[in-house]
C-alpha cells in the first residue's frame, strides 16, 4: 500500500512505511545493479556475441546480456564478465544471495521459512 493510501485511511503504521520503502528500493537497486551489471559487461568487450542471462540477486531477479567468448588458451567458450568478477554464473545466483540463503536454510525452522524470507 502507498503511503498516500495509509494516509487517506489513518492507518499508517511504522512498518507499513519501512516495508513500502524496502519494496521502492529494492526495485530501484534492481535497476541500478543491472545496469552496472551490464555497463562492466560492455566495456569488457564490444560487438561480440551476447547471451541473455538471468541472475537472482538479493536486489532480486536481474535479465542481462553478457558477451560470450572463445578462450583460446583453453579452447573453450565463456563469459568474460564472470571470470573478470570471479563469479560462476553457470549457477545464475549471486555469491551474495547463494551466502543469504544458505545461511537461512541452517537457521530457519524450514525450507519453505527460509524462502518465504528471501522472497
Amino acid at each position: 500500500m502507498k503511503i498516500q493510501q495509509h494516509l487517506a485511511t489513518n492507518s499508517l503504521a511504522w512498518k507499513e512505511i519501512e516495508l513500502d520503502l524496502f519494496r521502492a528500493l529494492q526495485n530501484s537497486f534492481t535497476e541500478l545493479f543491472k545496469a552496472l551489471l551490464e555497463d562492466i559487461d560492455r566495456q569488457l568487450a564490444e560487438n561480440r556475441d551476447k547471451r541473455r542471462t538471468t541472475l537472482q540477486t538479493l536486489f532480486g531477479e536481474i535479465a542481462i546480456e553478457r558477451n560470450y567468448y572463445l578462450d583460446r588458451e583453453q579452447n573453450r567458450y565463456t563469459f568474460l564478465f564472470d571470470s573478470f568478477l570471479a563469479f560462476d554464473g553457470s549457477q545464475s545466483i549471486s555469491p551474495c544471495l547463494e551466502e543469504t540463503a544458505v545461511g537461512l536454510a541452517v537457521a530457519c525452522s524450514s525450507y519453505r521459512k527460509a524462502a518465504r524470507t528471501l522472497a
